[in-house]
């Protein structure tokens, strides 16, 4: 798997030119090299991962073509977006699933992630043919992969992460959970986000240039690069999503960790214990400093609140975002809880210990976080 491959399979799938700018070529080297060296994937993960990138690089070259083509969709700003973020398994999917269950709301559905050009007819959504392809071949994951499913499953047509939008400038966490690549891993924590965000930004324009809404997006990692959230868009709002540390970490372990048999030859142990428990950190330590720069922007949401009345906490939100609570949104976020409820996939199970860690080990990593918002962590994992 060689950079010169990945480009010319982009080409070739594409028939169109390279992005117009180069900040993707960074990160997709450095990702090579550390595959390159590390030698873990099996054939068939080298395969599904190149295939990754070669998709991520198509979908770039296709934003920038229809852009070019199409360069009054940048005339029409992303106006107060919404971002929902946290720490890995603390409700962030939950959330972002009721929101878009009111029809005034727009998010970035699943589909959409790869296939952004040409954006969906007006009102076609979840009826474009894209869509309803991946939908067809989702009821195939789910019977032969049924127990990622019950660990983290998204529908076609529904809301996902915008870790794929970045990943199409090679600037994004996920790469970090499917293999083991150390410089990479590192250098993301830190690097310069401005122009994945960017390229995320005019997504969002060719979206909404035929389906139009308020923007609710979500991404774990929007975490770690809060502050290029506010550069990139200076009027977003967002929801902070809160859990016990210990489980959400165990539970972030677990999904990783399996996940990773997919692709390796061996899952590596020691890669992930010495490079997640920081970046999980990171999820907590800078939208703590954030919310103490601009408190009147970030809303605390509470898994365990949540897990309780999830209406109520939903009332909540929408009263700080100075939206109506409307019978369409309320009856939209009633009907997903119906057909979702807890556990529909599976019941997924987890501990600290089956990874080799204790709450004693962990603590420096939560403590400052956990003195702001003494969240309940009696429960043992």
């Amino acid at each position: 798997m060689t950079f010169d491959e990945i480009v010319n399979a982009a080409r070739e799938a594409t028939g169109l030119a390279d992005p117009d700018r180069d900040s993707w070529q960074e990160g997709l080297e450095i990702l090579l090299r550390d595959h390159a060296k590390a030698d873990l994937l099996t054939e068939r993960g080298e395969a599904i991962i190149k295939r990754r990138y070669v998709n991520a690089l198509a979908s770039r070259m296709q934003v920038d073509d229809y852009i070019r083509k199409n360069p009054a969709v940048l005339d029409t700003p992303v106006t107060r977006p919404v971002f929902i973020l946290g720490m890995v398994r603390t409700g962030t999917t939950m959330t972002s699933y009721l929101m878009d269950s009111d029809p005034a709301n727009r998010s970035l559905l699943r589909w959409e992630a790869y296939n952004v050009t040409p954006p969906a007819a007006p009102g076609t959504t979840r009826t474009d043919p894209r869509c309803l392809v991946e939908k067809a071949a989702d009821e195939q994951m789910i019977k032969n992969n049924p127990e990622g499913v019950a660990t983290h499953f998204e529908p076609a047509d529904g809301p996902t992460e915008c870790v794929h939008l970045v990943a199409q400038d090679f600037r994004s966490m996920m790469f970090t959970a499917l293999s083991s690549t150390p410089v990479y891993a590192d250098w993301i924590l830190d690097c310069d986000m401005g122009a994945a965000f960017e390229h995320r930004m005019r997504v969002f324009q060719i979206l909404q240039s035929t389906n139009p809404g308020r923007w609710v997006l979500k991404m774990p990692s929007d975490s770690v690069f809060i502050p290029w959230i506010f550069r990139t868009f200076p009027d977003a709002r967002v929801i902070w999503t809160h859990r016990d540390p210990y489980a959400a970490f165990a539970s972030s372990f677990s999904m990783r960790g399996k996940s990773r048999k997919i692709f390796n030859k061996d899952i590596d142990i020691d890669y992930m214990r010495c490079k997640w428990p920081l970046q999980l950190s990171l999820h907590l330590k800078r939208p703590l400093a954030m919310a103490r720069e601009r408190p009147q922007d970030i809303y605390n949401l509470y898994y365990d609140d949540m897990m309780r009345d999830p209406l109520a906490q939903m009332k909540k939100v929408y009263a700080w975002l100075g939206w109506d609570w409307t019978d369409l949104a309320e009856n939209g976020m009633r009907g997903w809880l119906d057909a979702n409820p807890q556990g529909r996939f599976g019941k997924h199970s987890y501990s600290l210990a089956e990874w080799g860690f204790s709450k004693k080990e962990l603590e420096p990593y939560f403590a400052d976080y956990l003195k702001d918002h003494p969240v309940d962590t009696s429960v043992e994992v």
